[in-house]
């Protein structure tokens, strides 16, 4: 007996924080599939049946292996790996000869760089996401622990013994330090985060934060 069909979510209710569908705050994009809406994430491949007028053969179905995802009313949102995203907009299937479609607006570029990945990854060469550099990864991971320190009532000089080291950070110098000024860069920069700042993370790396 084949499983129940996944009910439909209406485009209305989706997008809340940019993605398509409800994701619960207490899991992890590890523990849950996460689905970012098609017109916020340039990383995700859009797909759709090509015309029979631009066939130029029989064309090569794709191997690469895919969960069932979840459909709303854009179509169907699967994951891919390594890490990557399609969307099946309408009632295009899988095995039937597929064409990617860039929208010309102002993530054109990242979502061209998306299909190459896309491609590669069909190939089993695959391209890692390169939208952030390993230096912006780093300061994403220490306004995160800034903003834990807050959330646990933990003082600027504790964030900052915790994130720099106790060699580095005292007491003594903390009231002209630089790590001071910094561990405050970090906190207000992870609050902007937090304030659908977020979604800049999903654009290519010439933006700057």
């Amino acid at each position: 007996m084949p499983p129940p069909a996944q009910p439909r979510q209406s485009a209305r209710c989706a997008n809340v924080g940019g993605y398509s569908f409800a994701a619960r705050p207490d899991k992890s994009a590890v523990e849950q599939p996460v689905y970012w809406a098609p017109q916020v994430d340039p990383g995700i491949v859009n797909l759709v049946e090509v015309p029979p007028d631009l066939r130029a053969g029989e064309g090569s179905p794709f191997h690469v292996p895919l969960a069932d995802g979840r459909h709303d009313e854009m179509g169907r949102h699967m994951r891919s790996p390594p890490g990557g995203q399609l969307a099946l907009l309408g009632e295009t299937q899988l095995g039937k000869p597929l064409a990617a479609i860039i929208p010309l607006d102002e993530m054109a570029h990242d979502r061209l760089h998306a299909i190459e990945r896309f491609i590669r990854a069909i190939h089993r060469q695959y391209l890692p996401d390169a939208r952030l550099t390993a230096a912006q990864r780093r300061r994403l991971g220490n306004m995160l622990r800034c903003l834990d320190g807050r959330d646990q009532q933990a003082s600027h000089f504790e964030v900052a013994t915790a994130l720099f080291g106790r060699r580095l950070v005292s007491v003594a110098d903390w009231h002209d330090s630089a790590f001071r000024y910094q561990t405050h860069r970090l906190l207000r920069d992870g609050l902007k985060m937090v304030e659908r700042g977020y979604r800049q993370l999903l654009r290519a790396r010439r933006r700057h934060f």
